[in-house]
């Protein structure tokens, strides 16, 4: 009998010991999922973007050009900003920062036809339309609502800055009789008010550094003019930027 409760009380003794092991093993699991879990979007990031988006086409933007002279409808540039994640809101995390766009678009009138060879056309003389072009910079803070996790994200903004237009033309004209040369001129927008919303994702296939995309919608509001020039009528831009996200 003393035999068998030694043997009894060896297993006992297994046993507990078997399930002190599968609690450990069962309750570690949660644990170290949490630990290998990807945290919220965040802490900071840093975007480089190129972009491309519209530029305004009303006259009053532009200094006095001929008729039929060809205006620029669209440019090129980049995006800079800056973003920090401060606190979860539901299912988002809650983001401030700022950004600042650049987009410069240029156009030219067609060049003229070369004549022949042989051909007893008359030369063609100097250009009676100028070369014009056009930059948009606006600079505005953001407030975005984020969605995913530190590994990628989707997020949805919004901001109110101030944005400025400048254009400009070339010289043209040439110094033979009857014709007049017209020298360069440019127009300032001023400062005007612009409300920007838009949205965008992040993707990040290294630890610090990720693919980022954003579309945007810049509602840039009328102006009364600068230095005496016509007033500005309000305009819708769509402007479209991808590049890189730091952090």
């Amino acid at each position: 009998q003393e035999s068998e409760g030694r043997e009894s009380r060896k297993v006992v003794r297994v046993e507990a010991a078997v399930c002190v092991l599968v609690f450990g093993m069962s309750s570690g699991t949660p644990a170290a999922a949490q630990i290998n879990a990807p945290g919220p979007p965040g802490p900071y990031v840093i975007d480089i973007r190129g972009a491309a988006g519209g530029i305004p086409q009303d006259s009053a933007f532009f200094p006095p050009v001929p008729a039929a002279t060809i205006i620029p409808s669209s440019g090129s540039g980049i995006e800079i900003g800056a973003h920090v994640y401060l606190i979860q809101l539901g299912p988002a995390r809650l983001g401030i920062g700022a950004s600042a766009l650049l987009v410069r678009g240029t156009a030219s009138p067609a060049k003229p036809a070369t004549p022949a060879s042989g051909s007893t056309a008359a030369t063609s003389g100097p250009p009676t339309r100028p070369d014009v072009d056009a930059t948009l910079i606006d600079v505005a803070p953001q407030l975005s609502l984020n969605f995913g996790s530190a590994e990628g994200w989707s997020y949805v903004s919004a901001g109110v800055g101030r944005a400025q237009i400048l254009t400009g033309t070339s010289a043209f004209g040439g110094g033979r009789s009857g014709t007049t040369t017209t020298p360069a001129q440019e127009v300032e927008s001023g400062t005007l008010s612009s409300t920007n919303v838009g949205g965008g994702a992040r993707w990040f296939v290294k630890a610090h550094m990720a693919f980022s995309f954003d579309v945007r919608f810049h509602l840039v509001s009328a102006g009364a003019g600068l230095g005496g020039g016509p007033a500005t009528p309000s305009t819708k831009l769509i402007v479209a930027a991808a590049g890189i996200s730091l952090r």
